[in-house]
């Protein structure tokens, strides 16, 4: 994969182990918010959120610039778009 290519997985199964990590970590404090995102710490990456339902590739467009605004540097980590249940996000991984 090259880098800035983006996986993308439209549904997660509800019993996968990670969507229940991502999911348990959303009860956690976030650690940033921007314009479009809610930002989380998880075991497994960084998710952004996405506030509202959200067009994907405008979203896709603007996250890292919104992730610098809160000071997060995720030029270099794998971006995967997830749509867990209802819950739309990007999770940001290495």
């Amino acid at each position: 994969m090259q880098w800035g290519e983006l996986k993308v997985q439209h549904k997660i199964s509800p019993m996968d182990s990670a969507s229940e990590l991502i999911i348990e970590s959303l009860k956690e404090e976030p650690i940033g918010e921007t314009d479009h995102f809610i930002w989380f710490i998880t075991e497994i990456g960084i998710v952004a959120l996405f506030k509202r339902e959200e067009n994907f590739e405008t979203c896709s467009s603007i996250v890292e610039i919104e992730a610098n605004k809160i000071a997060l540097d995720i030029t270099k980590e794998e971006k995967e778009y997830l749509k867990i249940k209802e819950i739309q996000l990007f999770l940001f991984y290495s």
